[in-house]
């Protein structure tokens, strides 16, 4: 399964050619990002199918309160821990590999990597968040299984949101499955509230 992101270039015919060469490359399938109905068409086009949905959320940054855990930043050498706990918090198709994580950190001018430490030191959850100008985005949450339901996720979130008020962020948003149902609750008991229209991920047929 490869995936396809466009930084130049587009037109169906553009994302056919891409496809045929990541075939030829050995790629089963190719995926598109996550993708507003809007600039679907090209994909489509090109017999791009829906594949999965995703739920757009925003939360506006008037008030960001405090985690109820130690939330530190990150760096490089606490990637490697991250995808570890990737691996273990999301399914095969969901997860990040390692130049996934680096673009996720990569998308926007500026980005963070929050953590929560584990008692070993290890890492027992993390965060990417970035921002543009006054726009952020929750890129990813990950908490290790062992961990889960003692609120790291919640202190990622907030520390994501404190983050992004700091920069000078107005709004944060993230995407998230849209049948997963608990993640939604989490978020919208964070102030985030979810969009009418969902993303698509979409794959070739």
């Amino acid at each position: 399964m490869a995936h396809l992101r466009l930084v130049r270039g587009n037109g169906s015919g553009f994302i056919s050619e891409c496809v045929e060469a990541l075939n030829e490359a050995g790629a089963a399938a190719v995926l598109s990002p996550p993708l507003p109905r809007s600039a679907q068409q090209s994909w489509r086009d090109a017999a791009f199918r829906p594949h999965a949905s995703l739920a757009l959320m925003r939360r506006h940054l008037n008030q960001a309160p405090p985690p109820g855990h130690i939330v530190v930043e990150g760096d490089r050498d606490d990637l490697p821990e991250a995808l570890r706990i990737d691996a273990a918090a999301f399914d095969s198709f969901w997860r990040f590999d390692a130049s996934s994580l680096e673009e996720a950190i990569a998308a926007t001018p500026r980005s963070v990597l929050q953590l929560v430490r584990a008692p070993d030191r290890g890492v027992a959850g993390y965060a990417v968040t970035g921002i543009g100008t006054t726009l952020a985005y929750l890129q990813r949450v990950a908490v290790d299984p062992r961990f889960q339901g003692t609120g790291i996720g919640r202190s990622l979130i907030r520390a994501s949101a404190r983050w992004a008020k700091k920069e000078g962020g107005t709004a944060i948003m993230l995407n998230t499955q849209l049948e997963n149902d608990p993640a939604i609750r989490l978020y919208e008991s964070e102030g985030y509230d979810t969009l009418d229209e969902p993303l698509e991920v979409l794959i070739s047929s």
